[in-house]
């Protein structure tokens, strides 16, 4: 019994420290962190000039320099979301971040200080709406500090796989869904899953974990369809981008 409370204590110590980690960035002057936003490389301009380029179903990568939890998180990207609103005039996107996740402005992520937009080769109109009909299905669940990427057992739970043909109790499904909690990555995977063969998406071991990293979605079954400004081949290298999604941004950079 106390060793199960110590276990449940020492989970909520790592939880909060999760949480707060992501809210701190680094400065060059004492004491030496901030939970201030600072600016960043990315301006509203050349968001508002790539918005009409995005469709439903792509997806975004981001890096915001000098926050501590960069140093946790391997590779050059470190954050990703789905659009699953195209258009200038309503351009929305569903990501995971430590308030849970929403669905909010395509504006807000893409305000960073890298930023990258993919689309997935060889996908019809149809298999883009699935992906953004199961991103918006769980919006309102709770971020996973804890990266589980559960995500066979997530599709099963949110899709109702595991019904008898009846209606399921609700407050039995509202005690459930406690356990399924997503990450940034994990809701771009779960919402892409139903291609993630063709599209490459695969859990692989980092920190003693099986997870999916924004790095990992720069593959050739996906192609950028816009980067900016700031994303050079010499910015990513430098901080850790691997070779393919270097050639990748060569590719896009040199058209």
């Amino acid at each position: 019994m106390i060793a199960a409370s110590l276990m449940l204590w020492l989970k909520h110590i790592y939880a909060w420290l999760v949480y707060r980690i992501g809210d701190i960035h680094t400065t060059s002057r004492c004491p030496w962190v901030s939970w201030q936003v600072p600016h960043h490389l990315v301006d509203y301009d050349e968001i508002l000039a790539a918005l009409p380029l995005i469709r439903y179903g792509d997806i975004g990568l981001h890096r915001d320099r000098g926050y501590l939890s960069n140093a946790f998180i391997p590779g050059f990207m470190k954050h990703a979301w789905i659009h699953v609103w195209d258009g200038v005039d309503r351009p929305q996107i569903v990501e995971a971040i430590s308030d849970g996740v929403i669905k909010r402005s395509a504006i807000a992520p893409m305000y960073s200080d890298y930023a990258i937009i993919l689309s997935p080769h060889g996908i019809t109109d149809a298999e883009r709406g699935g992906a953004c009909l199961k991103a918006e299905r769980v919006v309102g669940t709770g971020y996973d500090p804890f990266f589980e990427f559960d995500i066979e057992e997530e599709l099963q739970f949110y899709t109702g796989g595991d019904r008898d043909g009846a209606a399921r109790d609700v407050e039995e499904r509202n005690r459930n869904a406690y356990r399924y909690t997503f990450s940034c990555t994990e809701v771009v995977g779960y919402a892409w899953w139903h291609k993630r063969e063709e599209l490459r998406i695969t859990r692989k071991k980092r920190l003693g974990k099986q997870v999916i990293l924004a790095d990992d979605f720069l593959n050739p079954s996906w192609h950028i369809k816009w980067a900016s400004q700031s994303v050079t081949v010499d910015a990513a290298r430098s901080l850790g981008l691997h070779e393919q999604g270097l050639a990748m941004l060569e590719d896009y950079l040199g058209r």
